[in-house]
């Protein structure tokens, strides 16, 4: 794992921790206000990741279905050669 995506890893860790902790003493009652600031923007920035993995997700589903499709056209093209070397073959045997 690169350096940068460990230290994403840890941050995400941390948030984690962060609102969980945060989630416990809202559900206790006693959550500050400048706790509840904290808690607001833990949750901001978990939901800004979690759009940003779901676009990058989406890209990388888009380019496998356009890999897909080189691909089947490809062994179409391997299917016609062959069907063609054959055709040939019994047209000028050996």
């Amino acid at each position: 794992m690169s350096r940068k995506t460990t230290t994403a890893a840890e941050d995400r860790q941390a948030r984690r921790r962060t609102l969980r902790l945060l989630l416990d003493r809202a559900g206790r009652g006693v959550l500050g206000q400048d706790e509840a600031a904290l808690l607001r923007s833990v949750i901001e920035t978990e939901l800004a990741a979690g759009d940003a993995a779901r676009r990058a997700a989406g890209g990388q589903q888009a380019a496998v279905r356009r890999l897909q499709h080189r691909l089947d056209a490809a062994e179409q093209a391997i299917v016609e050669t062959e069907a063609e070397r054959d055709r040939l073959a019994a047209a000028h045997p050996a």
